[in-house]
């Protein structure tokens, strides 16, 4: 049994070389898990900021449709009919 494993067992020059390339890899797996690291991170710190932006729309949204909801709709294409009448200013 044991001169079968020897058998398997590549030769030296041909195992400093997969040693090597093993290492490539190990080093570029590292790599790759600091950039992940790096941009998981990121977005979390941008998280914040969306999702104060979102709250904000939220808020004008409710706003946009209490105040159109004070109103009749004739008031609203009576109100776009004259806007369209005065025109673009310039």
């Amino acid at each position: 049994m044991a001169d079968q494993i020897r058998a398997v067992e590549p030769p030296a020059d041909e195992r400093s070389q997969l040693q090597g390339e093993l290492d490539r890899g190990n080093e570029e797996v590292l790599r790759l898990r600091d950039l992940l690291i790096s941009k998981d991170a990121e977005l979390g710190s941008l998280k914040g900021p969306v999702a104060q932006l979102e709250a904000g729309t939220a808020r004008l949204l409710n706003l946009v449709t209490r105040v159109r909801s004070l109103f009749p709709g004739f008031v609203w294409s009576t109100l776009a009919g004259l806007l369209r009448r005065l025109g673009p200013r310039g």
